[in-house]
């Protein structure tokens, strides 16, 4: 009789260990699948900037080569402006 009790006890504190251990690893997992989601958005972000940046590239690739052209570069990436432009220098930073 004894050994009947025990073993349920024994049992039912098994049971509860493994209750336990499930319900945190659900919480684990759950938690996991929230950063997880959280970086995947992130990720998702970046690809549309980097797409935008891809087309916006493809158009200038396929701009024919003309004054314009060769303006709208030279401004951009290498800011120089016409010899007949004012440039206004400031320290001011903008917030």
């Amino acid at each position: 009789m004894f050994e009947a009790i025990m073993e349920n006890i024994f049992f039912k504190i098994a049971m509860a260990v493994v209750a336990v251990f499930c319900v945190m690893s659900l919480f684990s997992t759950n938690a996991e699948a929230d950063k997880l989601r959280a970086e995947n958005d992130r990720l998702r972000e970046t690809i549309a900037e980097y797409n935008e940046e891809i087309m916006s590239i493809e158009n200038d690739l396929s701009a024919p080569i003309d004054d314009d052209y060769i303006i709208k570069v030279a401004r951009r990436k290498l800011n120089m402006r016409l010899p007949e432009e004012i440039v206004f220098v400031t320290n001011v930073t903008e917030k």
